[in-house]
């Protein structure tokens, strides 16, 4: 045995010596894979430690081309984004999946398994790996609080990408880097914030970074006023559900029609539900019927099936001609779509697709976008005309992401209370040197722009939440147990009922923020790590020293504190992924 190890030892050897050039280029995926996990060997940090690198590594910024320090525009800087890197010249076009397929294979010396000891078979991604459409919006840099002391962008309900991820992982693969929005990871969590009786209600804490032992991180929170359903007004409802080929799978019209269902069955006897279909054309296939008429529509969502191109522009027309004509004055008016997001019959562009519906957003006529299927799924489209319906954007992956959103979230979130709300954040240099939001690139709004109601920003429903995450370097000499303000946050929005505009604001002190990370609430700790975990799956250089164990043990921490399904499940993501990025 031991000379047969002792010969084996010394082919490798050989092989070693003799490979030259071919082990430098089959080695692309090897370091694309250890520039997306800084896990090290010696387990990383203990808990007060915020799970960054350990104290004898200090952690090291983005290298000086991967960051943006124009502040030409003191105006627009907090909303200047970095631009996606470069693909490497031998990467296909247009294949934005290719890294993360090879991310499923087993380890070999040779890009097509060949090579090494023993030879394998090349490992080919599946269907659901290829042909989605993502964008990738960057990220944001630091802003030299000296040049630019405001940020501004409109706020996001949106929660498709945190869903997206966790089908992706699921299957095995860790999501494309494009595909992760920061915000919605942290938007698919439930915070505990202070709730208003009408409006918005703005919340702030903070507590020691886990990207920089020197840097802060200040926690925004937005809380929509709760209304009972019994309160709310009547409910037009049309479903918009897209029955082209590409929807004949398992996880497409299947799905929706047990997530409509379930909607239906959520419904008041006094609601209206209207169905509209396309594949190569539109068609109605239920007029405003009264929820009393349950059997009639149950059965109506049950005979749809599948086949043919995919018209979306002919679907949306249809479907906001047949909301216009189902308008309630007195009630919620929403058209509810459901696809894979493909379009490739008429118009098919995203932005000319969601200017289409921007005048119906106008008039009272919301729209839901929810995402079914991976595999020739459009991310892109889905967002943005959730964006400009002034509604928002879901991905249902499982039976029980139907159910917790179309029975529990859905419902109790149709009425609007709130349009076109933005936050600026006004940070006092004398305190900040610099600072970055984390998420909302495609979010931003001009700081000039937030009196301004006339700009199109974002919408809330009952009970609906949001949360921004930023990270701040203070200034030197700064101490947190000073009673001067960080800054100030300002919220305005719209009553969607008498246009009357509100804005409020609330002070962001030095005290409110802690200075152990023990200190700080659960549900502060979980915002944070959320974010982190979407910092490390985005590959940004600000979260290139995060331990993927220690990061692994805080989720685990949490999910044992917490004793909350959901949270339970990010703490197994997390080591999924971890065992993902090897």
């Amino acid at each position: 045995m031991n000379q047969t190890v002792a010969a084996l030892v010394a082919v490798g050897v050989m092989l070693t010596a003799c490979s030259g050039d071919d082990d430098d280029s089959s080695s692309d995926d090897d370091v694309e894979q250890s520039s997306r996990s800084s896990e090290s060997s010696d387990g990383g940090r203990d808990e007060e430690d915020v799970f960054a690198p350990p104290a004898d590594e200090p952690a090291s910024e983005p290298a000086d081309d991967a960051r943006d320090d124009s502040g030409d525009d003191a105006e627009s800087d907090d909303m200047a984004t970095e631009e996606p890197a470069e693909e490497p010249a031998d990467a296909p076009a247009g294949d934005a999946d290719a890294e993360f397929a090879d991310e499923a294979a087993a380890p070999t010396a040779g890009e097509d398994g060949s090579g090494g000891l023993f030879e394998s078979e090349p490992v080919e991604p599946t269907d659901r790996e290829q042909d989605n459409t993502f964008e990738d919006y960057g990220y944001r840099d630091f802003v030299e609080t000296s040049d630019d002391p405001l940020s501004t962008f409109a706020l996001d309900v949106d929660t498709g990408s945190y869903t997206v991820m966790r089908r992706w992982i699921d299957e095995g693969v860790l999501p494309p880097i494009e595909s992760v929005r920061p915000e919605e990871y942290v938007n698919a969590f439930s915070y505990d914030y202070d709730t208003p009786r009408s409006g918005l209600e703005i919340s702030v804490d903070g507590g020691p970074s886990p990207f920089d032992d020197d840097n802060v991180l200040v926690r925004i929170g937005v809380q929509g006023e709760i209304v009972d359903d019994d309160d709310r007004g009547p409910a037009a409802l049309t479903f918009v559900v897209d029955t082209s080929g590409s929807m004949d799978r398992d996880d497409r019209l299947g799905l929706v029609k047990e997530s409509l269902e379930i909607l239906v069955e959520e419904l008041d006897d006094d609601d209206t539900v209207a169905i509209v279909t396309y594949s190569d054309a539109s068609g109605v296939v239920l007029f405003p019927t009264p929820v009393s008429e349950r059997d009639v529509i149950l059965d109506a969502i049950d005979d749809l099936e599948p086949g043919g191109s995919t018209n979306l522009e002919s679907g949306l027309r249809t479907g906001y001609e047949l909301a216009g004509e189902a308008f309630r004055d007195d009630g919620i008016n929403r058209v509810v779509l459901a696809s894979d997001g493909v379009a490739n019959v008429g118009v098919t562009d995203p932005d000319a697709l969601a200017a289409m519906i921007r005048d119906d957003a106008d008039r009272g006529i919301n729209l839901v976008t929810v995402g079914f299927g991976m595999g020739n799924f459009n991310d892109v489209t889905m967002e943005q005309l959730a964006d400009q319906g002034d509604g928002f954007y879901a991905y249902v992956d499982t039976d029980e992401e139907a159910e917790r959103l179309f029975e529990d979230e859905l419902t109790s979130t149709l009425l609007t209370v709130a349009k076109d709300a933005k936050i600026q954040v006004e940070f006092d240099p004398e305190i900040v040197e610099a600072y970055r939001l984390i998420g909302f690139e495609n979010r931003g709004v001009r700081d000039s722009d937030f009196r301004n109601d006339d700009v199109d920003a974002g919408e809330l429903g009952a009970g609906h939440q949001v949360t921004a995450v930023y990270e701040l370097e203070l200034e030197r000499g700064v101490d947190l147990d000073d009673r001067d303000e960080i800054g100030e946050v300002f919220l305005r929005w719209e009553d969607p009922d008498d246009g009357d505009v509100t804005e409020i604001d609330e002070d962001i002190d030095l005290r409110d923020v802690e200075i152990d990370w023990a200190s700080t609430p659960d549900d502060f700790r979980l915002a944070t790590v959320v974010a982190v975990f979407a910092e490390v799956l985005r590959d940004n250089p600000y979260a290139d020293d995060i331990e993927m164990a220690s990061l692994v043990a805080e989720a685990d921490r949490l999910a044992d504190e917490m004793d909350d399904d959901d949270i339970d499940e990010l703490a197994a993501l997390i080591d999924e992924a971890a065992d993902l990025m090897g």
